[in-house]
């Protein structure tokens, strides 16, 4: 077998019959703009541009679209500058295929397989393209990601494979058949690896929220112009221009114009962050899910431990030492599992056997004439635990099995009874346990007697197993794996050790950390299976020892019933349907191609020091976004206030007509501009995060909002009884704005967040530039022309402050109120 000459791969790419999706790149960047341009704000904002650009106000015009047009042009540079970066950095984790070509196997891109490419795959590898096994050498997949059924599948020659399963055990070549649009992984979008614009829990609130306050506007607007109609007097120029700007100013008032852009902005500067550091972030809605995780499930190996593993002694038992240690190479030499790194370290310490293979998919060391020839056998797989070869070594044919001690257990007591061999159980009883809690991963090394055939086989028969010996192996712990614990301990996090490994080999590596978890006892899979409550043995207890992948998805799914939400770590196959089912998978770097193909965020460089501040970050954003959609909401909220009193005609006092221009000082000074820093900013927050945005949200913006929305009224009154003249009431209520603006942005900062600890000295000092620039635009004739303001004098600055002080001391008081409201539910919880 040749597979595809180069001629014709090139062939088939000038067809377009790659497994890439034609275009998907160009079409994200044109969804990018789409989003960008074709806003709610946008499409109400232009047709009131246009209006007043018609009217002869042309500042006004300028100052509407200008607003818009900053918007669009900061958001669209922000967001197109964070894809191409995690572009560049996606193809770290890009899922790779092995292709037979011109007789030679080479390693590419999936995206790069081409029609009728002849693809390899071995345990731990995703099935890229639609097609029909060539080989078979004890191929199983799992297609659990596509229908749901959790057993493996044997798959032999001319069975078909679908795009989104992967190997769980063997390896075979099968032909790409259906690429592309045409496979089922991309039909069914299973598998999504590149840039996500898909919408997140946060974003869709906060869209909702815009489409509502949208369409409050629309209303106001429609309530307008159908009063303007039935007044049906003549409109002179100027009458149009003031329902032009009652138009433009409830727009610009009404639609948070910048909250959907700050978040999407903030979601995917936050996923650049942490993909440079190492954490690269898959899913753009990971970002946000990381604020929420409370709990932790990890597997052992190669998460808390290196997954370096190192042979450190073969413990000889019915075979002498040195043949003991020979049969052991014949074995890893021999075994299909290649990457199997228990498989690897022996090789490492013992060397290789010459062996002659029964296929061409093998490319072991020797060939024909090699003392040791490969019949068959049965690869690994996590629901075995064991692994057989089948092999004629210097013209005797033999089965050797290695696997899990305590499962291999009964077939060596069956042996001893045979044989009436007293000693053989009771020594394996004694050491395996001592060797166990010393941290040792110990297999066991056995022969069956009955020779048979194990080809179509997927588990041993039922025989009598002759113990040759233990096979130690040790795995080093993480030198950063207590200090990780301690920090995610520290913000609120509970840690769960769920592995397969022994639980004594579990507890003896867990043992040497310094938190309460090494002091917990282990829970083996036997005992939750037949615990008669599991859902409380799984909340209160930390360490889980040979559990089934089945069970590991039980412990996600139990914790999140629960109320938690749950991050799952891994690295191998039997984990990727547990971090397929948490609310947050993480997959190590060095993990299976399958565990990282399904997982929202891969520590590509295998650092688990990195995820205290992984998950750090995304805590930090949506807290920041809390924030910043305070500073939005609160101005809708009495601008609501406002248009409702003139609507209604209290007191007689007109809607303040502010110009277009002066709502963009206003909505640029204390609200734009804060929410968008402090949206991107990196300080830390180390307090787990709820998902509980719109009670934070909501609660602050209608206290506030109504707050200042009455002393603004109560603004507008004193300054109609002072003058008569619209700019200067129009400039004291923006004054009045303008500091209660302020105080909101002090306040947003610590509102819902009693125990941060976080320096936001650089947010006050923004806020309070906005002073002097206010003065600026106030007291510079070209700035207060364009802005049409009236200078204010002593006496009106008095009373503004007058106003925005009570204003503030009003909106304090409902925070201690509602503070103290919120602790004695608290209490009551308790």
């Amino acid at each position: 077998m040749r597979g595809l000459s180069a001629a014709e791969v090139a062939e088939r790419v000038r067809q377009g019959q790659v497994n890439r999706l034609p275009g998907s790149k160009l079409r994200d960047y044109g969804r990018i703009v789409a989003r960008n341009l074709f806003t709610w704000f946008n499409a109400m904002v232009t047709p009131a541009a246009i209006a007043l650009f018609y009217l002869g106000d042309a500042q006004a015009g300028v100052a509407v679209s200008a607003m818009a047009l900053i918007n669009t042009s900061i958001s669209l540079a922000q967001e197109i500058r964070a894809k191409y970066h995690l572009d560049k950095l996606a193809i770290l984790v890009e899922t790779k295929a092995r292709v037979l070509r011109d007789g030679q196997i080479q390693e590419i891109p999936a995206g790069d397989v081409v029609l009728g490419d002849c693809i390899e795959t071995a345990a731990g590898e995703t099935i890229v393209a639609d097609g029909p096994v060539l080989e078979s050498n004890s191929l199983e997949v799992d297609e659990a990601l596509l229908t749901g059924e959790s057993d493996p599948v044997r798959r032999n020659v001319n069975d078909m494979l679908l795009s989104g399963s992967f190997c769980v055990a063997g390896e075979g070549i099968y032909r790409a058949d259906k690429v592309g649009r045409e496979a089922f992984a991309n039909k069914t979008s299973v598998i999504a690896r590149k840039f996500h614009a898909m919408a997140s829990p946060l974003t869709q609130v906060i869209n909702r929220l815009v489409q509502i306050l949208s369409y409050t506007a629309v209303g106001l607007i429609a309530m307008y112009a159908l009063a303007y109609i039935l007044d049906g007097a003549p409109k002179d120029n100027e009458e149009k221009l003031g329902l032009a700007y009652l138009v433009a100013a409830t727009i610009t008032s009404m639609v948070p114009q910048g909250m959907v852009l700050t978040a999407t902005i903030s979601f995917s500067l936050g996923a650049l962050y942490m993909s440079r550091r190492g954490a690269v972030v898959q899913r753009l809605n990971a970002v946000e899910t990381m604020a929420a995780i409370d709990v932790i499930c990890t597997d052992k190996t190669g998460t808390l431990t290196t997954n370096h593993l190192k042979l450190e002694s073969v413990e000889a038992l019915d075979e002498p030492a040195a043949q003991a240690r020979d049969l052991l190479r014949v074995f890893a030499s021999a075994s299909l599992d290649r990457r199997n790194k228990n498989l690897q370290a022996i090789k490492t310490a013992l060397g290789e056997t010459p062996i002659k293979l029964p296929s061409p998919l093998g490319r072991g060391v020797g060939g024909e004439g090699a003392p040791v020839e490969v019949l068959d056998q049965i690869p690994f797989k996590s629901q075995n635990r064991y692994s057989a070869v089948r092999v004629r070594l210097n013209g005797t044919e033999r089965v050797l099995v290695l696997g899990a001690a305590e499962g291999l257990r009964g077939r060596v007591a069956k042996w001893q009874n045979q044989h009436k061999k007293k000693k053989i159980i009771e020594e394996l009883d004694r050491r395996l346990p001592e060797l166990q809690r010393q941290g040792l991963r110990v297999l066991l090394m056995a022969e069956m007697e009955k020779k048979q055939p194990l080809a179509d086989k997927s588990v041993l028969p039922e025989d009598p197993l002759r113990p040759l010996a233990l096979v130690c192996l040790s795995d080093e712990l993480r030198p950063e794996a207590g200090q990780v614990l301690e920090a995610l301990a520290a913000q609120g996090i509970d840690f769960k050790v769920v592995s397969g490994d022994n639980p004594e080999t579990v507890q003896g590596t867990v043992s040497h950390l310094n938190l309460p978890l090494a002091r917990d006892p282990v829970v083996t899979g036997q005992e939750l299976a037949s615990a008669p409550n599991r859902a409380e043995l799984i909340r209160t207890r930390s360490v889980f020892g040979r559990v089934a992948p089945e069970q590991k998805v039980e412990i996600v799914e139990t914790l999140q019933k629960a109320g938690c939400h749950v991050a799952m770590i891994g690295d191998g196959v039997n984990d990727v349907l547990p971090i397929k089912r948490a609310d947050l998978g993480i997959a190590m770097g060095e993990g299976s191609q399958a565990s990282k193909t399904v997982s929202g965020l891969v520590l590509e460089n295998n650092n688990f020091a990195l995820l205290p501040e992984t998950l750090e970050e995304g805590r930090t954003i949506v807290r920041n976004l809390r924030r910043s959609a305070k500073l939005f909401l609160v101005k809708n909220v009495y601008s609501l206030i406002l248009i409702l009193a003139y609507l209604v005609g209290w007191f007689g006092v007109p809607f303040p007509y502010f110009v277009p221009q002066q709502v963009t000082l206003l909505n640029w000074l204390v609200i734009g501009i804060p929410a968008f820093v402090i949206a991107i900013s990196r300080e830390r927050s180390r307090a787990a995060t709820k998902p509980r945005f719109l009670r934070e949200v909501g609660s602050f913006a209608l206290r506030t909002g109504i707050v200042f929305g009455i002393v603004g009224f109560a603004m507008l009154l004193a300054a109609g009884a002072m003058s008569s003249d619209d700019k200067y009431r129009c400039t004291m209520l923006l004054s009045t704005l303008i500091l209660l603006g302020i105080t909101a942005l002090f306040r947003a900062l610590t509102d819902g967040e009693p125990q941060s600890n976080i320096s936001d000295r650089r947010y006050r000092i923004l806020g309070l530039l906005a002073i002097p620039v206010y003065l600026l635009a106030m007291y510079w004739p070209l700035a207060r022309d364009f802005f049409k303001l009236h200078p204010l004098g002593m006496v009106d600055w008095g009373m503004v402050l007058m106003f925005a002080g009570l204003g503030y001391g009003l909106s304090r008081w409902s925070d201690i109120l509602t503070s103290s409201a919120h602790d004695s539910v608290e209490k009551k919880v308790q």
